[in-house]
């Protein structure tokens, strides 16, 4: 079985993966805090999560030996003690556990992907209209008090529609408040969620597309 060349990026439980090293929406979200067992075998790095199990390869052993630190460093909130790394990589781990401490120590801290804008829900209707082509969906802060909301603006047969989806926080994670509630583990899996739901029709308003309200 061949591999997909891609860019991965590790924010403390969420590993994501992206299509290049400048894309902000990423192909695929993996949960760590579903993370059963890292090894290394047969030349990659296999992550068993509950449900999947999933085989990265790194460009050198050392780079794969760095990602099976870094993940389980974040997954058990501790430097692993069995890692062939030299002590200058090792004390890469123990300030990256250190920033994590402190960023979990922070209220409502956590990656925020860049189709987030500080803006009302008629601001979200405004600025999707203007941004034609740039994406059709937007996160916002909730005007339900906790947690955020989806704004999505699609045409059908010449009809706007124009949708708002709540976004529960909860221990953990989100709820995204639909039919039947979807939980999410990160704002990044929110995201994705309503991209596959929808087969890709919704696309998230990326900054570069968005002009002044």
């Amino acid at each position: 079985q061949g591999y997909r060349r891609v860019w991965a990026g590790l924010r403390g439980l969420t590993l994501a993966f992206y299509r290049g090293p400048r894309d902000c929406e990423p192909l695929e979200v993996l949960d760590l805090g579903e993370l059963v067992t890292v090894r290394a075998e047969g030349g990659g790095l296999v992550l068993r999560l509950r449900g999947q199990e999933v085989t990265i390869k790194a460009e050198s052993r050392e780079a794969q030996e760095m990602w099976r630190g870094f993940i389980l460093t974040m997954a058990e909130m501790k430097v692993p003690t069995d890692l062939a790394l030299l002590p200058g990589h090792v004390f890469q781990l123990s300030e990256a556990l250190r920033e994590e401490q402190d960023r979990r120590a922070t209220p409502g801290a956590g990656f925020v992907p860049s189709c987030f804008f500080e803006v009302t829900r008629v601001e979200a209707e405004r600025l999707l209209e203007r941004s034609l082509g740039g994406g059709n969906m937007v996160l916002r802060p909730g005007g339900h008090g906790q947690g955020l909301s989806v704004t999505t603006r699609q045409e059908m047969n010449g009809t706007v529609l124009l949708k708002h989806y709540k976004v529960n926080r909860v221990d953990q994670g989100y709820v995204i408040d639909v039919d039947t509630p979807h939980r999410c583990s990160s704002l990044a899996e929110v995201v994705q969620y309503f991209v596959e739901s929808s087969k890709g029709s919704l696309q998230p308003l990326h900054p570069e597309y968005s002009p002044r309200l």
